[in-house]
């Protein structure tokens, strides 16, 4: 046992499954964008983490203390983790915008907005649509699709994860 009081112990779970949770939600998050022995790293910690802090619970199981400790810090490691990609990952999402009439001034709202966007056109089930692509920091994905749904809300979007940007124009957003 970690420590002999079991509220320091429970503490001691808690604090290393909340280290724990958020190192595997980051290795996650840049497996295939950043070094492999660093991804390497992160995994062999979240395993050696789990290892410990789990068979602790295991072990005791009558220690309500411990399994709510352990449980809290998996929650709370999991939002730590999202926490940290938020500020410090640096991602990229393709926004795909199809839209009935209304991609200009969907593009030149986007443009407005100090971003980046390209703009063809399509058939679409029910004739041509125009079709606008941007390319925005991951944090910036929702504030476009916001932007799209006040000028038509009728246009079908969607968010995908891009895992790799060179050249062209990704603007910072900021106007």
């Amino acid at each position: 046992m970690f420590f002999s009081n079991p509220i320091l112990g429970a503490l001691m779970i808690f604090v290393v499954r909340v280290l724990s949770i958020a190192i595997s939600t980051v290795r996650v998050l840049i497996m295939g964008r950043a070094n492999a022995l660093f991804v390497a790293v992160l995994a062999f910690t979240e395993a050696l983490a789990f290892a410990i802090t789990f068979g602790q619970v295991a072990t005791h199981l009558d220690n309500l203390w411990n399994l709510g400790a352990y449980s809290l810090g998996f929650a709370v490691g999991t939002w730590v983790g999202t926490q940290i990609e938020e500020r410090f990952i640096k991602g990229y999402s393709t926004v795909t915008v199809i839209s009935m009439g209304k991609s200009l001034p969907i593009i030149e709202a986007i443009r407005a907005a100090g971003f980046g966007a390209t703009r063809t056109s399509g058939e679409g089930s029910h004739g041509t649509v125009g079709l606008v692509h941007a390319v925005v920091q991951k944090r910036d994905a929702g504030r476009i699709a916001e932007m799209v749904e006040d000028i038509d809300p009728k246009a079908f979007v969607t968010v995908e994860e891009t895992r790799r940007v060179s050249r062209g124009f990704l603007g910072s957003g900021r106007s």
